[in-house]
């Protein structure tokens, strides 16, 4: 029994503009389609018209519909793409053949009921006669009877396209149904949601812009509570620091009826050179933009420039306490920092400058430390360099033993350097090798060369000035020997002269010598007469010339030994003017009880104390210090140098 097929068609079916029927298929034109647009056009002309797509190729008609420009890309750009081996009449019959198909309201899903199927078919069925008593077929008679048939997936494309269902069809699922011929409800597409893309960002691009507030560890394995691990992380030339991530673009979205469920375009308005600040710039690389250290330093971000710097210095606005930094160990050349120094913090550097109050322990090593508000109850140590305070100083001990402390006030203080300068002091230690004090109020001060504007006392205690002294007395006793020394020489050098003028007063013998004097300078000549009497006289007086030469020697010999005491006398005499250059005590003017004495002491021997010690050296008295002024008015100069002219 045979059912005609209305796909069965003798002509083949017209192609809309922009579909190709070629020997190997069915190929889009892409110059006459050459957008999606176009080709949901011709797709849906051909699909109204009562025509499908046999053996079509789902992902290639899914991609020209809603990625037409990548798909071709995809495909090497051609000019003809195929896609199904033919386009057949679709028709009423088969049609009828699917359902309904469920959307839900916003065509998210779509839901169809896959059930057998029947479809009306014709059938010529023999009509028998009798002939002689057998039966024999008199015609056939034509019949209409429904006959089991099965879905196609080509028809259910296009029955699914003219139902709505143009997006997200499950055609591996939908077509395993059809094959295995179940009944079954399923959902047969679903909606692609849109991805919403990335705004650009700015990202780290390093472990250095982090602060490391671990204790630091010690090389015993130890940790030291006081210390971070890495407070100021240090940034070398060309480390990268931020990074401007690109923008990432969103895809759209579609819904089961091919609706385009659109995304916002991220934003791109990330300007990193507005970021970047001195010691940095920006550069590209790998495809993204970064900004890059230009130099070898320390991050530095402002939050009111909004930049991200690499600076040489180190600069520090949270302050030094054991909450926010601990105790500071600074590898940096310069630190500036903005915040307290608390109490009992320890910063140690180089060049440090503190704008705010310190109150703990500032060390430096080989730098300047830059004072310019308070500094109390705590220390300001340079090793090799200055000390400067702008603001004012209690309770401190402020430490420059090779450079200079420049104060412009300070109270019960301990203050050593080389040198001094203090606009007003009051109840201090201070000891240097040179000091300059506008006013001293109950100080115990102790220096080579001291200047003093104004000195008193203060609260009953008064101003004690040591000026220390060198100890002269091996130079004075090497003074001494060598003059001992000299007179000596100088007593033997009479003896012989002595001796001489002795051998010279006999008559004879001076004749013999003057007559020797002629004939050696030439004035007088022998005969050969003459020379045989000189030659005996010479004889008679070999004994006197032998003493008189031997005389002779002596008194050069001590002559010379003279002046090689005196050349040491005179290099000794040098070294003590040296010693006693520059030392001595000058104060414009006295108010209230001050006593000056010199003391024979290095400046070596207070510096190289401890802080206790130099305050009790400072107080201490000894009849062995020479008293040179005590008064509480009138104005006092007095200078070593002098004194020891005086003395000599």
């Amino acid at each position: 029994m045979k059912h005609g097929s209305n796909q069965q068609n003798c002509e083949p079916i017209v192609l809309p503009d922009g579909l190709l029927r070629q020997n190997d298929g069915i190929f889009v034109d892409v110059s006459q389609c050459p957008s999606a647009s176009e080709f949901a056009n011709v797709v849906n002309s051909l699909f109204t018209d009562g025509a499908r797509f046999k053996g079509l190729d789902y992902s290639i008609f899914s991609s020209l519909l809603y990625d037409f420009d990548r798909t071709l890309v995809g495909c090497g750009n051609p000019e003809k793409l195929r896609l199904a081996s033919e386009v057949v009449d679709f028709s009423s019959d088969r049609r009828a053949l699917y359902k309904a198909v469920k959307l839900d309201a916003d065509s998210r899903h779509a839901v169809y009921f896959f059930e057998p199927v029947e479809i009306e078919a014709v059938v010529e069925e023999p009509l028998y006669g009798e002939d002689a008593g057998a039966q024999v077929i008199a015609g056939m008679a034509r019949k209409k009877v429904r006959q089991a048939t099965r879905l196609d997936l080509d028809e259910f494309i296009t029955d699914m396209w003219l139902k709505g269902v143009r997006y997200g069809l499950d055609v591996e699922a939908v077509n395993d149904v059809i094959v295995r011929g179940k009944t079954v409800r399923m959902e047969i597409a679903a909606q692609l949601d849109a991805i919403a893309g990335a705004d650009a960002e700015i990202v780290e691009a390093c472990d250095a812009l982090h602060r490391d507030n671990s204790p630091k560890l010690l090389l015993n394995g130890k940790a030291d509570l006081r210390k971070f691990q890495d407070r100021f992380p240090q940034i070398v030339q060309g480390a990268r620091l931020l990074k401007k991530k690109n923008r990432i673009l969103g895809s759209h979205g579609y819904t089961v009826s091919g609706e385009l469920i659109p995304v916002d375009l991220p934003q791109d308005a990330i300007d990193l050179s507005a970021l970047a600040g001195s010691g940095t710039h920006v550069e590209i690389q790998d495809g993204c933009e970064y900004i890059v250290a230009s130099q070898d330093g320390f991050l530095s971000l402002s939050l009111e420039t909004n930049h991200i710097a690499v600076t040489e210095s180190i600069e520090n606005k949270a302050g030094v306490s054991l909450k926010t930094s601990g105790d500071l160990l600074l590898a940096g050349n310069e630190f500036i920092e903005h915040g307290e120094v608390q109490e009992g913090r320890v910063v140690e550097g180089k060049n440090m400058t503190f704008h705010s109050d310190v109150y703990g322990d500032v060390i430096s090593q080989g730098g300047f430390i830059l004072l310019e508000a308070n500094l109390s109850g705590g220390s300001a140590k340079s090793y090799g360099g200055d000390v400067t305070s702008c603001g004012r100083a209690f309770n401190s001990v402020i430490e420059a033993c090779s450079g200079q402390v420049s104060l412009q006030y300070a109270e019960s203080c301990l203050i050593v350097g080389e040198s001094v300068l203090i606009d007003r002091a009051v109840n201090c230690e201070i000891v240097a090798q040179t000091l300059q004090i506008g006013s001293a109020e109950g100080c115990n001060i102790a220096g080579l060369n001291v200047q003093i504007n104004s000195s008193g006392a203060r609260r009953g205690k008064e101003t004690l000035i040591f000026i220390l002294v060198p100890d002269l007395s091996v130079l004075e006793a090497q003074i001494q020997q060598m003059n001992c020394e000299i007179e000596g020489c100088n007593k033997i050098v009479e003896a012989k002269e002595a001796e001489l003028a002795q051998l010279k007063s006999d008559a004879e013998f001076a004749k013999y010598l003057a007559l020797a004097t002629s004939i050696r300078q030439g004035k007088i000549q022998l005969s050969a007469v003459q020379q045989e009497g000189w030659q005996k006289m010479t004889a008679r007086f070999t004994g006197q010339m032998g003493a008189g030469s031997r005389l002779t020697a002596e008194k050069r010999e001590q002559v010379a030994r003279a002046q090689v005491f005196i050349r040491e006398q005179v290099h000794l005499l040098e070294a003590r003017e040296k010693l006693c250059e520059k030392i001595g005590c000058e104060i414009t003017t006295v108010v209230g009880d001050t006593r000056v004495q010199s003391r024979i002491a290095t400046l070596a021997s207070f510096q190289q104390a401890k802080p206790s010690e130099i305050r009790a050296r400072l107080r201490e008295q000894d009849i062995k210090f020479q008293s040179v002024f005590s008064n509480d008015s009138g104005a006092f100069k007095w200078n070593f140098h002098d004194s020891v002219a005086s003395s000599a």
